[in-house]
């Protein structure tokens, strides 16, 4: 279906052809070049990360980053049940198994179920965290900022993971330019853990049609990553290659559209500050209804907007996709819970309760750049009178 109000839909500010232009005067388009570098800088020092290394996707970034903690077959990663399966399969990829572990009102991991878990359930054994239940490695730990909301990331589990030798992983592909504020000062995910992966897809914040990028903390890990990521290539000449490695650098052609969309990235967030707070301040005086918070601990990109659907609002979040979809707007449940996927239905699961109410009765609303007010007023309209108009 053609949908008059989309969900996440690009936007171009005009300056993409310019950029393209130069890249193809240049005549370099493949992975590696000027563009991207200039590109990769960028990212680098909005974040303040200390290396950047642009990469084919968010989901190329995650299994790139679990390879980076040299993982054997089996070896298990903590991650939340509620997430794109892109993390999992990150996980799967790399031949080791997801420990899921439940979400809080938030959409987050449950930090603290994840420290309960990893003082009731684990020992520690030869410099490394060991599953009692599994007898199986924990090498480390996923936390998934979603829909631009940031997971609590406080000392304790900073701390219960560095002691067992855990690594942490910060898929941030849905929260460039959400910032935690600390001590009146900023700091961008991905900066606080080991690892964070970004998301350049056509319906993220800003966009290099495809794209993602990893920020790290060390240079060993980041010429590791950058390493790999050539197909770790020992010798360009006569094509040595000493490890398995992949073909993951982001070409020179997505990065002149990021690099493009990047120097408008305060324009948007300043609309997608606009369009929540549209939505809040309407939605939430309706009954049954709500638009979901953000923490009070961070400032949020408001990348997506999520619709709480009580039952007391008399119409299930199913029927509210259909009557929506039936006037030409485009909704989408939240993510089916990881730990009930077929794929994954035999991991460990661990205490999780509130993941599946969450999903039952929460779905995300059109929230693109392009979004008007009127396109708002309808959607708030049509879920004052309950689509009766």
């Amino acid at each position: 279906m053609k949908y008059k109000i989309k969900l996440s839909a690009p936007y171009f500010f005009g300056n993409e052809n310019k950029h393209l232009k130069e890249c193809i005067k240049n005549k370099w388009i493949s992975a590696a070049g000027r563009t991207t570098r200039i590109f990769e800088n960028r990212i680098k020092r909005y974040t303040k990360s200390k290396y950047a290394l642009g990469i084919i996707n968010c989901t190329s970034a995650l299994q790139l980053s679990v390879r980076l903690l040299s993982p054997e077959p089996e070896d298990e990663i903590l991650t939340p049940s509620i997430t794109f399966v892109s993390t999992i399969n990150a996980v799967v990829y790399n031949n080791c198994k997801p420990i899921f572990m439940d979400c809080d009102k938030n959409f987050l991991i449950d930090t603290e179920k994840v420290i309960y878990f990893l003082k009731e359930n684990t020992i520690s054994k030869k410099g490394f965290c060991y599953n009692k239940k599994t007898k199986k490695r924990i090498l480390g730990l996923i936390l998934v900022h979603t829909f631009g909301n940031l997971v609590k990331i406080n000392n304790k589990i900073l701390s219960e993971c560095k002691k067992r030798n855990i690594k942490i992983i910060e898929d941030a592909a849905e929260s460039l330019g959400s910032f935690y504020i600390k001590n009146s000062k900023k700091v961008h995910p991905g900066t606080i853990s080991d690892y964070g992966c970004l998301s350049f897809n056509g319906n993220k914040i800003i966009t290099s049609g495809g794209g993602g990028m990893i920020i790290f903390k060390n240079k060993k890990n980041y010429k590791k990553a950058a390493y790999l990521s050539s197909q770790a290539k020992d010798d360009s000449t006569y094509f040595i290659h000493n490890e398995v490695g992949y073909n993951f650098r982001m070409s020179d052609l997505h990065s002149s559209i990021g690099l493009s969309q990047f120097n408008n990235l305060h324009k948007v967030l300043r609309k997608k500050k606009i369009i929540h707070n549209f939505y809040e301040k309407k939605i939430n005086k309706i009954k049954g209804l709500k638009i979901l918070k953000n923490p009070n601990y961070s400032n949020s990109n408001n990348w997506l907007n999520i619709l709480i659907v009580e039952k007391d609002y008399g119409i299930s979040k199913k029927k509210i996709i259909k009557k929506f979809n039936n006037h030409g707007i485009e909704t989408r449940s939240v993510w089916y819970p990881n730990h009930l996927q077929k794929s994954f239905n035999t991991c460990q699961k661990y205490k999780i309760t509130e993941t599946f109410k969450l999903y039952e009765k929460s779905l995300c609303l059109p929230s693109s750049y392009s979004l008007k007010i009127s396109d708002q007023k309808k959607i708030i309209n049509l879920l004052v009178k309950k689509f009766k108009n």
